[in-house]
Parts: C-alpha cells; sequence; structure tokens
C-alpha cells in the first residue's frame, strides 16, 4: 500500500493518498476498509472501477490546495455528513484525496472534533502525530474556522 495509509481512529478512519494500484485497493480490504471517501475533483484522476465494486464510495470534490484551489464550507459540510452516516452504521473508513497531505486530513480533523471532542487545534495536531504527511494549509484551515463557526451557529441551544 501506499506509503502514505494511516490510521486515524484505528479500524475506523483512515487516512492518505488516492489507491490507484490493484494491490493499493487490495490492501484496503484486507485491513478492513468497507468505505471510501475520495475528495479529489474529476479531472485529477480517474477512479479504478475495482473501488466502486468492493466498497461504499461516494466523492466530494474538493479543489486541491496545492494548485491554488479553496474549498468551501459546503464542502466540508457534505464530507463530515457522509462521514457521520458512516461512522454511525460502523463502517471502517478511509478518507483519501490525491496526495493525503491536506484536503484528507483537513476533513478527518473535522470528523475527529465531531466524535471525539476535539478542538480544531488538537484535532489537527492529532492527524498530524498519526499521519506525518498531514499539512492543511492556511486556506483549508480558514475554511475549516468558517465551517466550524456555521455549526455552532446552527446549533440550538438546550433548555434546563
Amino acid at each position: 500500500m501506499s506509503h502514505r495509509f494511516s490510521w486515524i481512529i484505528p479500524n475506523r478512519l483512515a487516512v492518505g493518498s488516492f489507491p490507484k494500484l490493484d494491490q493499493e485497493i487490495a490492501y484496503l480490504s484486507r485491513v478492513g476498509i468497507t468505505s471510501i471517501l475520495c475528495l479529489t475533483e474529476p479531472d485529477e484522476v480517474k477512479v479504478p472501477k475495482e473501488i466502486h465494486h468492493r466498497f461504499v464510495w461516494k466523492n466530494v470534490a474538493i479543489p486541491d490546495g496545492a494548485t491554488g484551489g479553496i474549498p468551501e464550507v459546503e464542502h466540508f459540510q457534505q464530507a463530515c455528513n457522509i462521514l457521520a452516516r458512516w461512522h454511525k452504521k460502523n463502517h471502517s473508513i478511509y478518507v483519501h484525496c490525491l496526495a493525503g497531505v491536506g484536503r484528507s486530513p483537513s476533513v478527518c480533523a473535522l470528523h475527529l472534533m465531531q466524535v471525539e471532542g476535539l478542538s480544531l487545534e488538537e484535532a489537527i495536531a492529532k492527524v498530524k502525530e498519526r499521519h506525518p504527511y498531514a499539512h492543511p494549509d492556511s486556506a483549508q484551515i480558514k475554511v475549516m474556522k468558517e465551517f466550524l463557526a456555521t455549526q455552532e451557529q446552527n446549533q440550538v441551544p438546550t433548555q434546563q
């Protein structure tokens, strides 16, 4: 498998680069991955048919920061909603972008915040600790903060 595969939550959430080779796809099956969230844009890379046959698969096309792309709050909302559904169904999830550096670590950090109650800084630090290639850029972090602000605005205060 790619040297960029890392478990963030053991046997539940992994992050990494695009699985394009047959042996990389087989590795994902062997380690128990049941669903894949792809964050690449359609013109970046062609998704192998084998991925669609072996896994539950979804795509949220997030622009690549390495080429100057900036995500939108809606991208993070869509990705987090998918991960929350799969997490609730006990899927073992692999989140990837092309290189496993910015987009997929950003989404994994947001998911960690939701399931482990971490702050953004703690979640990014945990992703970086488990996946040394992780390096969300400043534009991605800015949009992550905007996404979190919209989440706080949408929460209804509980009555005591």
